[in-house]
């Protein structure tokens, strides 16, 4: 359908949803158009500032109508910094909204009757609020100042940050400090346009149960005032990375280097415990983590016996999580630092029935089937793009009784779990909300062999 509209005509409009992005969505003469910071039931007379090929996107001008779940956002950023885009939408409105986003999924992807899945209420937190355990902060100077932010949505413009709301406590505390040290040692800060100065980014992990702290400067070149003022931090680990690449995109060097405390930082969850070093991932919401591991054990129904497969396994914490309650977990994933970390974590967990694999999945399977090792149990929690269109085939045509499919895009999670409906049922979709007053969504979904 081509673009009825034109740049600049204003327009009035009634908001039907909201998208993938956290935008409202309405419809002029079918025609869809975007517009941030609205919510559904809302009537808004609507500025349209750009034209796609299949919508518009507009901004507001005057609000006719307001939504009755629309609330003050809690951070005086909410607009300018890309970090949330639903503060405006009450928690309960949140949850619902993700739930409509996860269902409308299936609805324009999945071609199997959607009456017999079950899609169950998304799990909440009970305080949305300080649950992010790291930041990643560039850094600038604001006069004299050393200051740190979050981009602008879509841009490479700074917004400069006092305060998170949806980090938790540790860090804020943690920031405050290193700024004011910061400011006192007149250190060197790199600028962009320019492309001077030493300091370019500050990363900072805190976990709260274990009130262990990590600190690692992003360096453009080594720069000695700043690894003094590392040695002088009172946290539990400090390092630095060199990363003098004004183009890439990545934020560390290859190289972190250990300046003062210990190497790693002190995770938990549940029973599982971690040793964090700088790169390694880990989960940004422990507590919701918890809900999340605990659904999916749920969906598994294990019984002792089981061989269970992990793929995209990261760190293997999925994986030991229910290695107790199996006979026996293998897990493969292409990075292999986070391979190397799921083996070492493994054995520091005393779990000798869990072993991780560095590589691509198929040449491992294959390698497993003649070890003896055949899966009838998969877990799976793919990147955004979802599962490779091989291992769908692969998956079809082995032995998996049950597949529990955990996955971060609604939309990839419908796209392949229509494919392996031919040899599998649907049994249920469950989103979780690990990350509040956004729009990320991550879904438990429970396939069984037909």
């Amino acid at each position: 359908m081509n673009n009825i509209l034109n740049e600049n005509e204003k327009i009035l409009l009634t908001i039907k949803r909201i998208g993938i992005n956290g935008e409202g969505i309405g419809y002029f003469k079918r025609q869809a158009v975007f517009v941030k910071g609205t919510l559904p039931g809302e009537v808004v007379e609507v500025k349209i500032t750009e034209i796609k090929d299949k919508y518009a996107i507009g901004e507001v001008t005057k609000t006719k109508e307001i939504s009755p779940e629309r609330v003050t956002p809690l951070c005086p950023y909410y607009g300018k910094c890309g970090g949330c885009q639903l503060q405006h939408l009450s928690y309960e409105g949140q949850l619902r909204v993700k739930k409509e986003m996860v269902y409308e999924s299936f609805e324009r992807y999945f071609d199997g009757n959607l009456d017999k899945i079950k899609f169950y209420d998304t799990l909440g937190m009970e305080d949305p609020w300080h649950y992010r355990n790291k930041s990643s902060l560039p850094t600038r100077h604001s006069g004299t100042n050393v200051v740190v932010g979050m981009y602008q949505e879509a841009s490479n413009h700074l917004i400069f940050i006092d305060e998170c709301p949806v980090e938790n406590k540790l860090i804020y505390q943690v920031r405050k400090q290193l700024l004011t040290i910061l400011d006192q040692e007149s250190i060197s800060v790199y600028n962009p346009k320019a492309k001077t100065g030493s300091l370019r980014n500050i990363i900072i992990r805190a976990f709260e149960d274990t009130n262990e702290v990590q600190v690692t400067f992003v360096l453009t070149r080594e720069d000695q005032k700043l690894i003094q003022v590392l040695k002088k931090l009172d946290v539990t680990s400090a390092n630095y990375s060199i990363n003098s690449d004004p183009k890439t995109i990545d934020i560390f060097g290859p190289m972190v280097i250990h300046v003062a405390g210990k190497e790693t930082i002190h995770g938990i969850l549940n029973d599982l415990s971690f040793q964090i070093s700088p790169k390694t991932f880990f989960q940004l919401n422990s507590q919701q983590t918890i809900v999340l591991y605990e659904e999916i054990l749920k969906a598994c129904r294990l019984n002792g016996s089981e061989k269970l497969l992990d793929c995209y396994c990261g760190i293997g914490s999925i994986g030991m999580s229910l290695a107790p309650h199996v006979q026996e977990v293998r897990g493969i994933d292409t990075n292999k630092e986070g391979i190397a970390d799921a083996n070492q974590f493994a054995h520091e967990n005393g779990m000798d029935n869990a072993k991780f694999y560095y590589g691509n999945i198929l040449p491992h399977l294959r390698q497993f089937k003649e070890e003896g090792f055949v899966p009838n149990i998969l877990v799976v929690d793919p990147p955004r793009k979802g599962i490779e269109l091989n291992l769908l085939h692969y998956i079809q045509s082995s032995d998996i009784k049950r597949i529990v499919y955990v996955s971060c895009n609604p939309a990839t999670l419908a796209k392949n779990i229509n494919h392996l409906q031919k040899e599998y049922s649907v049994k249920f979709v469950k989103p979780i909300d690990m990350f509040p007053q956004t729009a990320n969504i991550e879904v438990v979904c429970l396939l069984e062999r037909r």
